[in-house]
């Protein structure tokens, strides 16, 4: 036998034994239990169909914006805000007229990728550009870009937990629920919210047909994702790579910045039509081309249609607009007129989807329409301003200070380096390339006058103090922080190496916020629960509390019962078979317009109410500090009428079920 027949046996007979003693193994040993399988199944699933709706937002949104002079990472980010944009406005347009099968959302996603096959294969090599963030190698990056992997994952594996937060139980996942449950894109009379734009939403409701809430979640995921990678590019091509590292730090070393990537909310899709806001207009101050104008309409247009208090974008962009007109001795009435028009069109369908349905193009605000009468817009709208005369003056810093996440006011913590290095970045000025300061005089415009617009608006309702609502300036405001850092890194001080210092505290500060998230993510659960170690009901449980347990006796009345929320706003777990108190006002305006109690009572068993579900906690909550819409009166009352109904199912004195009949 030759030499090498022998060793090609020997070699043949070695692989042979070591794979049949593997295998010999794992019959007993047995790595992947059945429950564990079928979580990684999911986990894969779900991933599979969030990326493959960014994808195909990808591939359409490349035949529409080819900038060659932008960054691939910001071309990508770019093309795939477009694309997703256009695609949710498919959604309304199409879910409102011809309907919404849960069929054709399964058909039309891969027919749609064969169709861009070459789009989306085109952009997804565009992700190449992410070897330039590491071209310099330096030690800086490399902590960033560990830690912000690190929260990425930790924000990743909450995406694909089951959704527990206010706003996704309320409305963000309520309304694509209620949408593939009525085969339509419809108008939804017991829940304000509807009234909504809902760009973000209409992509969850492709998402929820093909994956479930978490699949939704995990696609908010990624429209983090995008916005950062985005912005990283933008941020390379302006500055340099550590300070790109630096303007995603000062993004993901906020609590809520980073964790509402996982909540299943709308912000951070907001933040990427922000960043492609702010890049286009960057773009048309540098290059005069019309169409980056109109692209930067376009994107302020799909922001509002996520979000209504995204309008701010428009205001900031006009001031910054108003800016490049006079130094570029551009005609004014023509540059607006391609911004605004841009804008509007984009934003249209949701102003005439609310005037077809209730006759107010902005519902629920401004005037009573549809389901909203006088006494609910009373209780929704009216909100003195929030905090003193501080909270105009030196709003950066009181947001920063006191902004906690869920907390009061401003509800949202967004950490120290926002304002730390953006109150900074005019170090850098001296210093950068005349395109340079071109971008930063670009972020600046947007930056100021959006702080200025927030502080207005907290004078003129306390509810527009929520930062929150100005996330869609906070690429700006990321722009300005990596700005700074890129000032500081040049200062020149005898035997200070104040490049150093300032990259040791970015570095402390998103580990800080690391450690914060890191801990509440275990706390949680999330990790257990998504590889099936925990099942759904108890992580819910140990999340909702006493919500969880009433939730699952809702859902096992006898089939045709419903019950009504009162007090309580999400319906997620308990829908369709239940109504909630979306503004908390149920009781009071059936109290102000029928008065009597029994006329009540048959009014909701009228409506097919066959139960009441009070959340006594949360009314309790809301009278003891002194809400000035929900009188100690109110609740007395609402007692009192529920006294006299049989005695209820009682979940630990939070929740009490009652029976109608």
């Amino acid at each position: 036998m030759h030499a090498s027949k022998k060793s090609l046996l020997i070699g043949l007979a070695a692989l042979a034994w070591c794979f049949g003693i593997i295998v010999l193994y794992f019959i007993s040993h047995k790595p992947l239990t059945p429950g564990l399988a079928v979580a990684l199944g999911l986990i894969i699933w779900r991933l599979i169909v969030a990326l493959a709706l960014v994808s195909l937002g990808g591939g359409i949104g490349s035949l529409i914006y080819r900038d060659p002079a932008a960054h691939a990472l910001a071309r990508l980010a770019l093309q795939a805000g477009l694309g997703l944009g256009a695609l949710s406005l498919a959604v309304l347009i199409i879910g409102s007229t011809a309907g919404l099968p849960g069929w054709a959302l399964w058909l039309a996603l891969p027919v749609l990728l064969a169709v861009f096959f070459r789009q989306v294969r085109a952009w997804w090599q565009q992700w190449a550009g992410l070897a330039d963030l590491w071209k310099e190698g330096s030690r800086f990056s490399l902590w960033v870009s560990v830690l912000c992997g690190l929260v990425l994952v930790c924000t990743l594996l909450v995406a694909l937990a089951p959704p527990v937060k206010f706003d996704a139980l309320t409305y963000h996942l309520v309304q694509p629920n209620a949408y593939l449950s009525d085969g339509r894109v419809s108008y939804l009379p017991w829940i304000v919210m509807s009234g909504m734009p809902q760009n973000t939403e209409m992509l969850y409701t492709w998402a929820i047909a093909l994956g479930g809430n978490s699949a939704a979640t995990t696609l908010a995921w990624c429209f983090g994702v995008l916005a950062l990678v985005g912005l990283a590019g933008y941020l390379y091509q302006c500055l340099d790579g550590p300070s790109a590292w630096a303007g995603i730090a000062c993004l993901l070393a906020g609590y809520t910045t980073a964790m509402v990537m996982g909540w299943g909310y709308v912000d951070w899709l907001v933040m990427l039509m922000g960043l492609g806001a702010l890049v286009t207009l960057d773009g048309w101050r540098r290059t005069g081309q019309s169409r980056l104008l109109v692209l930067a309409g376009v994107f302020t247009g799909l922001a509002i249609g996520a979000k209504y208090t995204s309008g701010v974008l428009a205001l900031t962009a006009a001031v910054a607009l108003l800016w490049h007109v006079w130094k570029r001795r551009a005609l004014l009435i023509p540059a607006f007129l391609r911004f605004g028009l841009a804008a509007l069109l984009v934003s249209l369908p949701w102003f005439l989807k609310n005037w077809l349905t209730t006759g107010n193009p902005v519902y629920p605000f401004l005037y009573p329409a549809g389901a909203m009468t006088a006494v609910r817009l009373q209780v929704y709208q009216n909100l003195g301003p929030w905090g003193n005369w501080l909270d105009f003056f030196i709003l950066p810093l009181r947001a920063t200070y006191l902004g906690f996440d869920s907390g009061d006011g401003y509800m949202a913590s967004i950490g120290p380096l926002l304002v730390g290095l953006g109150c900074l970045a005019w170090l850098a000025w001296p210093k950068l390339s005349p395109e340079g300061r071109l971008s930063l005089e670009n972020a600046a415009g947007l930056g100021l006058a959006g702080w200025l617009v927030w502080a207005v608006g907290n004078r003129l309702s306390g509810n527009l103090i929520q930062t929150r609502y100005y996330f869609s300036v906070f690429p700006a405001f990321a722009t300005l922080g990596a700005a700074g850092f890129w000032g500081i890194r040049r200062l020149e001080l005898p035997h200070i190496r104040l490049g150093m210092i300032v990259s040791a505290l970015v570095v402390l500060v998103l580990g800080l916020n690391l450690v914060e998230i890191g801990v509440d993510v275990a706390r949680q659960g999330a990790l257990a629960v998504v590889l099936g170690i925990t099942d759904q009901e108890s992580y819910l449980g140990d999340n909702l509390g006493w919500y969880q347990p009433a939730m699952q006796a809702l859902r096992q009345l006898p089939a045709g019962d419903r019950t009504l929320l009162l007090f309580e706003p999400r319906s997620l777990y308990c829908m369709p078979r239940c109504a909630p108190d979306e503004i908390l006002d149920h009781w009071k305006r059936d109290r102000a317009t029928l008065q009597d109690s029994q006329l009540i009572r048959q009014s909701w068993l009228d409506q097919g109410f066959t139960h009441v579900l009070f959340y006594r906690t949360g009314a309790d909550f809301l009278v003891d500090a002194n809400d000035p819409h929900h009188t100690r009166a109110d609740l007395d009352a609402l007692k009192a009428f529920l006294n006299t109904l049989p005695a209820p199912v009682d979940f630990g004195g939070v929740y009490q079920l009652y029976s109608l009949k």
